[in-house]
C-alpha cells in the first residue's frame, strides 16, 4: 500500500490512537504546527524561543551539552552562543524564568562522546533557578530518549534532535560543512 493511499483512506482507525487518560493525559488543539527536519532550523528555532521565555524551559533529552552553538555563524543577539551560558545568561535576564533540564545519565560505552560533568557546568555552575539533572532510573540496557522542548507552556519541540555534538546539519548535507564541528 502506497503512503498516499494510507493518507488518504476513507477508512476510520481499528481502534483511537490517543485516548484521554489512558495513553495521553489530554488533547489539545495547536494553532500552528510546523516540521523541523535540520539542525540548522531546529536550533535557530530553538534559540529564538528559548530566548523569548519569560516563564518555564523544560528540556528532556538523551543528550545535552553545555558546550553546543545553537547558530554556529553566529546569533547576533549579544547573548553567550554556548547553551549552557546562553541558558544561564537567560534566567538571570528574566527574573521569572525557570528552567529545568532532564538528560540521561549515560552507560559508559558513552563516556568519551559526551560531555563530562554535564551536572557541574549545567546545575551547579549556573543560577540557581536553572536546574539540570540525570536520569539512571532506567532498567540495565535502556536509556531514556525522549527529545521534548516546552516553553512557556505555549511551544513544544517534540521528537526532535538532541543539543548535543554531531547534531548540527542542513538541507544540503554536505561532508565538508565547516560550521558543523564538535564544541569545546
Amino acid at each position: 500500500m502506497a503512503m498516499d493511499e494510507v493518507i488518504a483512506s476513507d477508512r476510520p482507525p481499528a481502534a483511537p490512537l490517543l485516548v484521554p487518560s489512558r495513553t495521553c493525559w489530554r488533547l489539545e488543539r495547536a494553532g500552528r504546527l510546523s516540521f523541523l527536519i535540520d539542525g540548522d532550523a531546529y536550533y535557530r528555532a530553538l534559540r529564538d524561543v528559548f530566548a523569548r521565555a519569560r516563564h518555564s524551559i523544560f528540556i528532556v533529552a538523551w543528550d545535552i551539552d553545555s558546550r553546543t552553538v545553537l547558530v554556529p555563524d553566529g546569533a547576533g543577539d549579544g547573548l553567550p552562543e554556548q547553551l549552557g551560558d546562553f541558558l544561564d545568561a537567560l534566567v538571570r535576564r528574566q527574573k521569572s524564568l525557570r528552567i529545568y533540564a532532564l538528560g540521561w545519565d549515560f552507560a559508559m560505552l558513552y563516556a568519551f562522546e559526551r560531555e563530562w560533568l554535564p551536572v557541574y557546568k549545567l546545575d551547579w555552575r549556573t543560577h540557581r533557578r536553572f536546574s539540570f539533572r540525570l536520569d539512571a532510573t532506567h532498567p540495565v540496557y535502556a536509556s531514556h530518549h525522549q527529545k521534548v522542548i516546552v516553553v512557556d507552556d505555549a511551544v513544544a519541540f517534540v521528537g526532535g534532535l538532541d543539543i548535543t555534538q554531531r547534531r548540527w546539519d542542513t538541507t544540503e548535507h554536505r561532508a565538508d560543512e565547516p560550521r558543523r564541528r564538535d564544541p569545546g
